[in-house]
């Protein structure tokens, strides 16, 4: 059986059993931290959690270390489940597919913006009300900074891609100027 496979059914089953318990916004919560800790060290939780010689108990505190505090009891369990299955080295892929399953059914979209300098609150705010109001949903965002943009924002939701930057109009100039 392949991962995505794999990551779907347990993330459904999480899912549906987070919805019964009613902490499907803690448990996104938990994954939220677990996908973007464990993509920081990618490599040694790899090695970890593929490893047969590591104990099931050392994957399990790895795992609920990753995912940080508050640790919902309904997450705990699973995250115990999923290593007696022996199946921990797919915990990324199935919080990814959890997380994309309830923002889905939150109306959210996974939105990354890149600015030349820091987002003042009105700026922040008035992005998300662009994508509320374009997209009609609501806007998860992640911010980064590049200043080689030199100005403006680039919008980077789901697959669409928004060019605001000062850098990419003066690509777009550059273009038109050498097509002429």
């Amino acid at each position: 059986m392949d991962n995505g496979r794999i990551s779907v059914r347990y993330a459904r089953a999480l899912f549906q059993l987070a919805q019964e318990q009613g902490c499907e916004d803690a448990v996104y919560d938990g994954l939220t931290r677990f996908a973007h800790n464990y993509l920081l060290a990618i490599t040694q939780f790899n090695e970890v959690l593929e490893d047969p010689m590591v104990a099931r108990e050392e994957k399990v505190k790895l795992v609920e270390m990753a995912v940080g505090e508050p640790l919902h009891d309904t997450l705990k369990q699973f995250i115990a489940f999923v290593a007696d299955k022996k199946r921990e080295d797919k915990m990324f892929f199935i919080a990814m597919k959890y997380m994309e399953m309830y923002r889905e059914k939150h109306n959210i979209l996974s939105t990354n913006v890149t600015t030349a300098a820091e987002l003042s609150d009105e700026s922040y705010e008035r992005i998300k009300a662009f994508i509320k109001q374009t997209f009609g949903a609501e806007a998860e965002m992640e911010v980064k900074i590049d200043p080689s943009l030199i100005g403006g924002f680039i919008l980077d939701i789901e697959n669409t891609r928004m060019d605001a930057s000062v850098a990419g109009q003066l690509n777009a100039l550059k273009n038109r100027l050498k097509s002429n």
